[in-house]
Protein backbone atom coordinates (compact mmCIF):
# COMPACT_ATOMS: atom_id res chain seq x y z
CA UNK A 1 0.00 0.00 0.00
CA UNK A 2 2.74 2.46 0.92
CA UNK A 3 5.21 1.66 -1.86
CA UNK A 4 6.19 4.73 -3.84
CA UNK A 5 3.76 6.83 -1.79
CA UNK A 6 5.16 7.24 1.70
CA UNK A 7 8.25 5.03 1.53
CA UNK A 8 10.55 4.37 -1.42
CA UNK A 9 13.81 2.51 -1.82
CA UNK A 10 16.75 4.71 -2.78
CA UNK A 11 20.52 4.38 -2.96
CA UNK A 12 22.15 5.33 0.34
CA UNK A 13 24.35 8.42 -0.14
CA UNK A 14 27.32 7.09 1.85
CA UNK A 15 27.29 3.30 1.59
CA UNK A 16 26.75 1.04 -1.39
CA UNK A 17 23.26 -0.29 -0.72
CA UNK A 18 19.61 0.55 -1.18
CA UNK A 19 17.63 1.74 1.85
CA UNK A 20 13.97 2.56 2.43
CA UNK A 21 13.36 6.29 2.83
CA UNK A 22 10.32 8.00 4.31
CA UNK A 23 9.03 11.05 2.46
CA UNK A 24 8.65 13.76 5.13
CA UNK A 25 5.57 15.37 3.59
CA UNK A 26 3.87 12.00 3.06
CA UNK A 27 4.83 10.89 6.55
CA UNK A 28 3.15 13.97 8.01
CA UNK A 29 0.00 13.40 5.93
CA UNK A 30 -0.20 9.76 6.99
CA UNK A 31 0.31 10.58 10.67
CA UNK A 32 -2.34 13.32 10.44
CA UNK A 33 -4.83 10.82 8.99
CA UNK A 34 -4.11 8.38 11.82
CA UNK A 35 -4.48 11.11 14.46
CA UNK A 36 -7.75 12.29 12.87
CA UNK A 37 -9.01 8.70 12.89
CA UNK A 38 -8.18 8.42 16.59
CA UNK A 39 -9.99 11.70 17.30
CA UNK A 40 -13.08 10.53 15.38
CA UNK A 41 -13.15 7.47 17.63
CA UNK A 42 -12.96 9.66 20.74
CA UNK A 43 -9.36 8.77 21.55
CA UNK A 44 -6.42 11.05 22.20
CA UNK A 45 -2.78 10.34 21.46
CA UNK A 46 -0.12 11.78 23.72
CA UNK A 47 3.04 13.27 22.29
CA UNK A 48 5.07 10.43 23.80
CA UNK A 49 2.97 7.89 21.83
CA UNK A 50 3.60 9.48 18.43
CA UNK A 51 6.83 7.52 17.88
CA UNK A 52 5.08 4.23 18.66
CA UNK A 53 2.40 4.96 16.06
CA UNK A 54 5.11 5.85 13.53
CA UNK A 55 6.99 2.60 14.27
CA UNK A 56 3.79 0.60 13.84
CA UNK A 57 3.39 2.25 10.43
CA UNK A 58 6.99 1.50 9.46
CA UNK A 59 6.50 -2.11 10.50
CA UNK A 60 3.76 -2.46 7.86
CA UNK A 61 6.40 -1.59 5.26
CA UNK A 62 9.39 -3.32 6.86
CA UNK A 63 7.98 -6.36 8.70
CA UNK A 64 11.36 -7.37 10.13
CA UNK A 65 11.63 -4.24 12.29
CA UNK A 66 11.21 -5.01 15.97
CA UNK A 67 10.45 -2.70 18.87
CA UNK A 68 8.81 -2.87 22.29
CA UNK A 69 5.50 -4.78 22.08
CA UNK A 70 4.34 -4.04 25.64
CA UNK A 71 1.92 -1.37 24.48
CA UNK A 72 -1.12 -1.82 22.26
CA UNK A 73 -2.66 1.13 20.43
CA UNK A 74 -6.08 0.69 18.88
CA UNK A 75 -7.24 3.01 16.12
Amino acid sequence: DHANKTITVEAHPHIDCDMPTVHPCRHAEMMKRLLDQLAENGKELGVHEYLLIFLKFVQTVIPTIEYDYTRSIQL
